[in-house]
């Protein structure tokens, strides 16, 4: 898997949430977590996606932030120096799952 974010952003996110999304990436290898197309903030241009997923506080080390996040993410194409095809995954936002989505994830609510 690929992934690129814009460190501004990644600055932005680590200030207001405490999450780096260099962390937050880590979600994608839970191989439990939810995703799902967000309807609301897709446009013709980008479609949106969010997922929610564990971070074990032993993936990220100590003093960072683990558990249950919520990360929202765009799929993109991309080129290598060879014309060579392939997907990114770019991140938006990152933050600590609500008690609502952390049902979700848990399977309490459908």
């Amino acid at each position: 898997m690929v992934f690129e974010y814009d460190e501004e952003k990644n600055l932005i996110n680590l200030e207001k949430h405490g999450i780096s999304l260099r962390n937050a990436a880590l979600v994608f290898f839970d191989y439990d977590r939810i995703e799902y197309f967000d309807e609301t903030h897709s446009d013709i241009e980008e479609d949106r996606y969010n997922t929610i997923g564990s971070v074990n506080q032993s993936m990220i080390g100590a003093g960072n932030k683990g558990g249950i996040l919520f990360v929202v993410y765009t799929e993109r194409t991309a080129y290598t120096e060879n014309d060579k095809k392939i997907d990114v995954t770019r991140l938006i936002s990152a933050r600590k799952a609500t008690g609502f989505e952390k049902g979700l994830y848990y399977g309490k609510y459908n």
